[in-house]
């Protein structure tokens, strides 16, 4: 703990330096911020995508439901006959429930990747486009940096009025709609 506050004082002490050494550089930085899952939420091509992978979601999920059921029934059977069986029996079904389980387990492994590949596939190009979009906005506006604000980012605090995201929809939205 107390290297932890040496070297985040250390850091602090150093940054002080490297930002009195820029002040001039500082006057003229203008940031923005961008939330990019509001982009691809709001969106006409994200909520295109989403539509696309719901559909596939739909399409696949019916199919597990009845395999996770049918795993359902084979454990409580093995739970509640176990103790009549012989231990051939029991064995025999133990082993054929896992080799089931097994199976399912792939078959869900491929449907996740299946659904990777689909969401790789129809967010691409929406992420290839919004980079071209954010360079743009971020020069007509003078901006110096654009930052991504998301829950999970670095990113604890930036004024409203930093935010370029509704201008990236609109322009993203132009943009693909042609």
């Amino acid at each position: 703990m107390k290297i932890n506050t040496l070297l985040t004082a250390g850091l602090a002490i150093v940054l002080c330096f490297l930002l009195a050494g820029t002040s001039v550089a500082a006057e003229n930085l203008k940031i923005g911020t961008i939330a990019i899952q509001d982009v691809i939420d709001g969106s006409l091509a994200g909520k295109d995508a989403r539509k696309v992978l719901e559909a596939k979601q739909n399409e696949l999920q019916p199919k597990f439901q009845a395999e996770q059921e049918s795993l359902k029934e084979q454990a409580k059977e093995i739970e509640k006959k176990s103790s009549v069986w012989s231990e051939d029996v029991k064995g025999s079904k133990e082993r054929e429930y896992q080799k089931n389980m097994r199976e399912y387990q792939l078959k869900v492994e491929d449907a996740q990747y299946e659904m990777k590949q689909l969401e790789k596939k129809v967010l691409d190009p929406i992420f290839k486009e919004l980079q071209s979009v954010i360079t743009e906005i971020g020069k007509k506006n003078g901006l110096s940096m654009i930052f991504e604000k998301s829950k999970s980012g670095g990113l604890l605090y930036s004024d409203d009025s930093l935010d370029v995201t509704s201008e990236v929809i609109k322009a993203i939205d132009a943009r693909l709609s042609k």
